[in-house]
């Protein structure tokens, strides 16, 4: 087995159910081609950088796997034939994988996204929410424009 990573563009006009179904296809195949699923990323939606046919946004995903070259191989004949999916790339990070490695690295993935969930509940939000009555009486104290004290 070797290791790979893949990003996929899905079209960014699609609705979030096909966007789905597309990332669960392509995981679909690596796994069922006895590859194992290390990390799956999304992006979510980016402009792009440059118009794709008719595209300016994009969907993307970004999965690193082990698996065999016929898995990748099945991959990117799936890309090619899906018309949802606007750009690819795969490329091979390592040619031999220590299996035992790759399971301990999913377990501490699994881990550190167990610990991190719980304190962004308990994170204070991005801003202070003030009370209506506070609001009304921190803007009549705000001089209007052109006044001076």
């Amino acid at each position: 087995m070797r290791r790979y990573e893949t990003v996929w563009v899905v079209n960014g006009d699609l609705p979030d159910e096909e966007v789905k179904s597309t990332i669960d296809k392509f995981t679909n195949i690596i796994t069922n081609r006895g590859g194992t699923l290390i990390k799956l990323e999304e992006w979510g939606r980016k402009k792009l950088a440059y118009k794709i046919g008719n595209t300016l946004r994009g969907y993307y995903v970004i999965a690193d796997f082990a698996g065999l070259p016929e898995t990748v191989k099945e991959l990117e004949r799936n890309y090619r034939i899906d018309d949802r999916i606007i750009r690819y790339l795969t490329f091979k990070k390592a040619d031999k994988v220590n299996l035992e490695a790759i399971q301990a690295e999913i377990s501490r993935a699994k881990e550190a996204r167990e610990v991190r969930a719980p304190a962004e509940e308990e994170a204070a939000p991005p801003y202070a929410e003030i009370p209506p009555a506070e609001a009304e009486e921190a803007e009549s104290e705000i001089p209007p424009e052109g006044e001076e004290e």
